[in-house]
Protein backbone atom coordinates (compact mmCIF):
# COMPACT_ATOMS: atom_id res chain seq x y z
CA UNK A 1 0.00 0.00 0.00
CA UNK A 2 3.01 2.58 0.55
CA UNK A 3 5.62 1.59 -2.38
CA UNK A 4 6.77 4.64 -2.75
CA UNK A 5 7.32 6.01 0.82
CA UNK A 6 8.28 2.35 2.09
CA UNK A 7 11.33 2.68 -1.23
CA UNK A 8 12.18 5.27 0.61
CA UNK A 9 12.26 4.38 4.50
CA UNK A 10 14.39 0.87 3.32
CA UNK A 11 16.58 2.71 1.73
CA UNK A 12 17.14 4.90 5.05
CA UNK A 13 17.27 1.43 7.15
CA UNK A 14 20.14 0.18 4.74
CA UNK A 15 21.90 3.06 5.40
CA UNK A 16 21.57 3.11 8.98
CA UNK A 17 22.66 -0.73 9.10
CA UNK A 18 25.83 0.52 6.78
CA UNK A 19 26.99 2.84 10.05
CA UNK A 20 26.18 -0.53 12.44
CA UNK A 21 27.56 -2.90 10.53
CA UNK A 22 3.50 24.22 -7.42
CA UNK A 23 5.37 25.17 -9.47
CA UNK A 24 9.15 25.32 -8.97
CA UNK A 25 11.56 27.81 -9.69
CA UNK A 26 15.00 26.98 -11.62
CA UNK A 27 17.92 28.19 -10.50
CA UNK A 28 21.43 28.87 -12.29
CA UNK A 29 23.53 25.09 -12.27
CA UNK A 30 24.60 24.69 -8.63
CA UNK A 31 27.03 22.20 -7.86
CA UNK A 32 25.26 19.44 -5.58
CA UNK A 33 28.62 18.59 -3.67
CA UNK A 34 29.29 22.44 -3.30
CA UNK A 35 25.61 22.62 -2.26
CA UNK A 36 25.35 20.30 0.46
CA UNK A 37 28.31 21.78 1.90
CA UNK A 38 27.23 25.20 1.93
CA UNK A 39 23.64 23.85 3.68
CA UNK A 40 21.30 24.57 0.23
CA UNK A 41 18.09 22.72 1.66
CA UNK A 42 17.04 22.04 -1.88
CA UNK A 43 19.45 22.29 -3.98
CA UNK A 44 21.16 18.78 -4.50
CA UNK A 45 17.30 17.18 -5.82
CA UNK A 46 16.58 17.30 -9.50
CA UNK A 47 13.94 19.00 -10.84
CA UNK A 48 10.78 17.14 -12.43
CA UNK A 49 9.44 15.48 -9.57
CA UNK A 50 6.12 15.83 -8.63
CA UNK A 51 6.20 16.59 -4.99
CA UNK A 52 9.16 17.91 -2.62
CA UNK A 53 9.33 17.63 1.09
CA UNK A 54 11.26 18.40 4.05
CA UNK A 55 10.92 17.06 7.55
CA UNK A 56 12.19 18.27 10.80
CA UNK A 57 13.32 15.30 11.73
CA UNK A 58 13.17 16.34 15.52
CA UNK A 59 8.98 17.42 15.20
CA UNK A 60 8.12 14.89 12.67
CA UNK A 61 9.96 12.44 15.02
CA UNK A 62 6.28 10.53 15.96
CA UNK A 63 5.56 10.39 12.34
CA UNK A 64 8.40 9.03 10.85
CA UNK A 65 8.36 6.36 13.89
CA UNK A 66 4.46 5.63 12.54
CA UNK A 67 6.00 5.65 8.81
CA UNK A 68 8.39 2.81 9.10
CA UNK A 69 7.42 -0.52 6.87
CA UNK A 70 7.45 -4.04 8.19
CA UNK A 71 10.33 -4.66 6.65
CA UNK A 72 12.79 -2.24 8.46
CA UNK A 73 13.44 -3.10 11.96
CA UNK A 74 12.51 -0.53 14.44
CA UNK A 75 16.51 0.03 15.78
CA UNK A 76 17.66 0.28 12.15
CA UNK A 77 15.41 3.62 11.14
CA UNK A 78 16.41 4.87 14.59
CA UNK A 79 20.51 4.37 15.10
CA UNK A 80 19.34 7.00 11.19
CA UNK A 81 16.76 9.38 12.85
CA UNK A 82 18.81 9.54 15.42
CA UNK A 83 21.62 11.33 13.34
CA UNK A 84 19.78 13.34 11.42
CA UNK A 85 17.96 16.58 11.77
CA UNK A 86 16.20 17.85 8.77
CA UNK A 87 15.44 15.72 5.55
CA UNK A 88 14.45 17.14 2.27
CA UNK A 89 13.16 14.66 -0.21
CA UNK A 90 12.18 14.44 -3.70
CA UNK A 91 9.13 11.84 -5.24
CA UNK A 92 9.81 11.68 -9.28
CA UNK A 93 7.51 9.93 -12.09
CA UNK A 94 7.74 6.65 -12.90
CA UNK A 95 9.31 7.32 -16.47
CA UNK A 96 11.96 9.81 -15.25
CA UNK A 97 14.25 6.98 -14.33
CA UNK A 98 14.39 7.75 -10.66
CA UNK A 99 11.63 7.37 -8.63
CA UNK A 100 13.32 9.09 -4.82
CA UNK A 101 15.94 11.12 -3.76
CA UNK A 102 16.87 12.17 -0.24
CA UNK A 103 19.35 14.41 1.12
CA UNK A 104 19.41 14.13 5.00
CA UNK A 105 21.19 16.38 7.29
CA UNK A 106 22.86 15.28 10.65
CA UNK A 107 25.97 14.06 12.01
CA UNK A 108 27.07 10.47 10.80
CA UNK A 109 29.79 8.24 11.21
CA UNK A 110 31.28 8.43 7.54
CA UNK A 111 34.47 6.44 8.00
CA UNK A 112 32.62 3.71 10.22
CA UNK A 113 29.95 3.31 7.18
CA UNK A 114 32.92 3.42 4.59
CA UNK A 115 34.46 0.27 6.41
CA UNK A 116 30.91 -1.14 6.62
CA UNK A 117 30.35 -1.03 3.15
CA UNK A 118 33.45 -2.14 2.09
CA UNK A 119 33.51 -5.22 4.32
CA UNK A 120 29.70 -6.20 2.82
CA UNK A 121 29.34 -8.12 -0.34
CA UNK A 122 25.75 -6.23 -1.03
CA UNK A 123 27.44 -2.94 -1.88
CA UNK A 124 30.12 -1.73 -4.66
CA UNK A 125 31.72 1.27 -4.51
CA UNK A 126 30.99 3.28 -7.90
CA UNK A 127 31.36 7.37 -9.31
CA UNK A 128 28.65 9.25 -10.15
CA UNK A 129 28.27 11.56 -13.61
CA UNK A 130 30.40 13.71 -11.69
CA UNK A 131 32.88 11.77 -10.66
CA UNK A 132 31.92 11.51 -6.87
CA UNK A 133 32.07 8.31 -5.34
CA UNK A 134 28.87 7.05 -4.19
CA UNK A 135 27.39 2.96 -2.64
CA UNK A 136 25.09 1.10 -4.84
CA UNK A 137 23.47 -2.30 -3.37
CA UNK A 138 21.97 -3.61 -6.83
CA UNK A 139 19.88 -6.50 -4.63
CA UNK A 140 18.08 -3.30 -2.53
CA UNK A 141 17.80 -1.09 -5.75
CA UNK A 142 19.43 1.37 -3.39
CA UNK A 143 22.23 4.27 -3.35
CA UNK A 144 23.94 6.19 -0.44
CA UNK A 145 26.71 9.21 -0.65
CA UNK A 146 27.68 10.66 2.50
CA UNK A 147 30.08 12.22 4.30
CA UNK A 148 30.27 13.70 8.05
CA UNK A 149 27.52 16.00 7.39
CA UNK A 150 25.16 14.75 4.56
CA UNK A 151 23.40 11.29 3.31
CA UNK A 152 22.15 11.21 -0.63
CA UNK A 153 19.90 8.33 -1.30
CA UNK A 154 18.46 7.02 -4.07
CA UNK A 155 16.81 4.39 -6.15
CA UNK A 156 19.37 5.77 -9.20
CA UNK A 157 22.16 7.45 -8.85
CA UNK A 158 22.42 10.06 -5.64
CA UNK A 159 23.40 12.89 -7.36
CA UNK A 160 21.52 15.42 -9.54
CA UNK A 161 22.53 15.12 -12.89
CA UNK A 162 20.56 18.31 -14.17
CA UNK A 163 22.30 21.85 -14.95
CA UNK A 164 19.17 23.45 -13.11
CA UNK A 165 18.62 23.20 -9.45
CA UNK A 166 15.51 23.40 -7.35
CA UNK A 167 14.10 26.36 -5.00
CA UNK A 168 10.36 26.37 -3.98
CA UNK A 169 8.04 29.39 -4.61
CA UNK A 170 8.84 32.47 -1.97
CA UNK A 171 5.52 32.00 -0.69
CA UNK A 172 6.76 28.19 0.87
CA UNK A 173 9.19 29.36 2.98
CA UNK A 174 6.80 31.51 4.65
CA UNK A 175 3.52 28.80 4.35
CA UNK A 176 5.64 25.76 6.38
CA UNK A 177 7.30 27.67 9.31
CA UNK A 178 7.11 25.12 12.97
CA UNK A 179 5.80 22.56 10.22
CA UNK A 180 6.97 19.08 11.54
CA UNK A 181 7.28 18.02 7.54
CA UNK A 182 5.88 20.23 4.18
CA UNK A 183 5.66 20.25 0.53
CA UNK A 184 4.42 21.30 -2.56
CA UNK A 185 3.32 19.50 -5.67
CA UNK A 186 3.80 20.09 -8.98
CA UNK A 187 1.61 17.96 -11.16
CA UNK A 188 -1.14 20.58 -11.66
CA UNK A 189 -3.53 18.58 -9.06
CA UNK A 190 -3.61 15.24 -10.84
CA UNK A 191 -2.27 13.63 -7.45
CA UNK A 192 -4.29 15.32 -5.04
CA UNK A 193 -7.19 14.11 -7.62
CA UNK A 194 -5.77 10.10 -7.03
CA UNK A 195 -6.36 10.90 -3.25
CA UNK A 196 -9.65 12.89 -3.57
CA UNK A 197 -11.27 9.78 -5.26
CA UNK A 198 -9.50 7.64 -2.60
CA UNK A 199 -10.97 9.24 0.30
CA UNK A 200 -14.37 9.25 -2.07
CA UNK A 201 -14.66 13.11 -2.20
CA UNK A 202 -16.16 13.40 -5.86
CA UNK A 203 -14.28 16.93 -6.36
CA UNK A 204 -11.74 17.51 -9.68
CA UNK A 205 -8.73 19.82 -9.19
CA UNK A 206 -6.68 21.94 -11.69
CA UNK A 207 -4.09 23.81 -9.83
CA UNK A 208 -1.50 26.34 -10.72
CA UNK A 209 0.44 24.96 -7.36
CA UNK A 210 -0.63 23.09 -3.80
CA UNK A 211 1.64 23.16 -0.82
CA UNK A 212 0.57 21.62 2.64
CA UNK A 213 1.78 21.12 5.69
CA UNK A 214 1.55 18.79 9.04
CA UNK A 215 2.06 20.91 12.42
CA UNK A 216 1.98 19.48 16.20
CA UNK A 217 -0.70 20.59 18.31
CA UNK A 218 -0.44 18.95 21.40
CA UNK A 219 -0.24 15.48 21.44
CA UNK A 220 -2.16 15.41 17.75
CA UNK A 221 -1.88 17.06 14.64
CA UNK A 222 -3.64 19.44 12.02
CA UNK A 223 -2.73 19.34 7.98
CA UNK A 224 -2.59 23.26 6.03
CA UNK A 225 -3.00 22.84 2.25
CA UNK A 226 -3.07 25.79 0.25
CA UNK A 227 -4.39 25.64 -3.35
CA UNK A 228 -3.88 28.35 -5.57
CA UNK A 229 -6.57 28.05 -8.43
CA UNK A 230 -5.73 29.81 -12.27
CA UNK A 231 -8.77 31.95 -11.42
CA UNK A 232 -11.00 33.62 -8.60
CA UNK A 233 -14.01 32.28 -10.11
CA UNK A 234 -12.89 28.56 -10.28
CA UNK A 235 -11.11 28.65 -6.40
CA UNK A 236 -15.02 30.16 -5.50
CA UNK A 237 -16.12 26.94 -7.01
CA UNK A 238 -13.75 24.63 -5.99
CA UNK A 239 -14.83 26.40 -1.91
CA UNK A 240 -18.43 25.92 -2.96
CA UNK A 241 -17.75 22.01 -3.80
CA UNK A 242 -15.82 21.52 -0.93
CA UNK A 243 -18.36 22.80 1.19
CA UNK A 244 -20.66 20.59 -0.23
CA UNK A 245 -18.62 17.91 0.66
CA UNK A 246 -18.37 18.86 3.96
CA UNK A 247 -21.88 18.64 4.75
CA UNK A 248 -22.30 15.35 2.95
CA UNK A 249 -19.33 13.57 5.00
CA UNK A 250 -20.73 15.12 8.07
CA UNK A 251 -23.90 13.43 7.66
CA UNK A 252 -22.76 9.84 6.34
CA UNK A 253 -19.13 9.03 7.31
CA UNK A 254 -20.00 7.95 11.12
CA UNK A 255 -19.70 4.32 9.89
CA UNK A 256 -16.75 4.49 7.32
CA UNK A 257 -13.30 2.94 8.16
CA UNK A 258 -10.03 2.43 6.68
CA UNK A 259 -8.97 5.55 4.19
CA UNK A 260 -12.54 7.02 3.43
CA UNK A 261 -12.82 8.14 7.22
CA UNK A 262 -10.02 10.37 6.95
CA UNK A 263 -11.96 12.73 5.05
CA UNK A 264 -14.18 13.86 8.09
CA UNK A 265 -11.02 15.37 10.12
CA UNK A 266 -9.59 16.80 6.55
CA UNK A 267 -12.49 18.89 6.18
CA UNK A 268 -13.66 19.24 9.68
CA UNK A 269 -13.33 23.20 9.36
CA UNK A 270 -14.44 25.39 7.02
CA UNK A 271 -12.39 26.39 3.69
CA UNK A 272 -11.33 30.28 3.10
CA UNK A 273 -11.18 31.69 -0.30
CA UNK A 274 -8.98 34.59 -0.83
CA UNK A 275 -8.89 35.52 -4.83
CA UNK A 276 -7.47 32.60 -6.64
CA UNK A 277 -6.22 30.62 -3.32
CA UNK A 278 -8.35 28.36 -1.32
CA UNK A 279 -7.07 27.35 1.96
CA UNK A 280 -7.97 24.52 4.28
CA UNK A 281 -7.10 23.19 7.68
CA UNK A 282 -7.97 19.82 8.81
CA UNK A 283 -9.38 19.28 12.38
CA UNK A 284 -7.16 17.34 15.29
CA UNK A 285 -5.72 13.83 13.66
CA UNK A 286 -3.88 11.32 15.26
CA UNK A 287 -0.38 10.31 14.34
CA UNK A 288 -2.09 7.19 12.81
CA UNK A 289 -4.49 8.98 10.72
CA UNK A 290 -1.67 11.49 9.79
CA UNK A 291 0.53 8.27 8.36
CA UNK A 292 -2.36 6.48 6.90
CA UNK A 293 -3.20 9.93 4.47
CA UNK A 294 0.76 10.31 3.90
CA UNK A 295 0.89 6.80 2.57
CA UNK A 296 -1.90 6.88 0.71
CA UNK A 297 -0.84 10.39 -1.09
CA UNK A 298 2.33 8.49 -1.96
CA UNK A 299 0.43 5.90 -3.45
CA UNK A 300 -1.25 8.19 -5.69
CA UNK A 301 2.32 9.69 -7.37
Amino acid sequence: MRKGLSIFFISMALSACATSSGSVKERDFVDPLRSLDAGGEFDALDPGATVYMAFDTQEARPLLDLLKTSDITGGQTEMLLDKTTRIAAAFYPKASGRRFLAVCRGDYPNALAALSLTASADWKKVRAWNNAPYWRSDDGAVSLALNDSWALISDAEPFARTMRAVAPQEEFDAFRQGAALAGWITDGGASLNNLLYALEIPIELHLQSAFFAVNKSGAQYELSVRLEISSEEQAKGVATLFSLARLFIGQNSDSESGTPALAKPLLANPLEQSGQVVNMRSGAMTGEEVALLFNTFMLCL
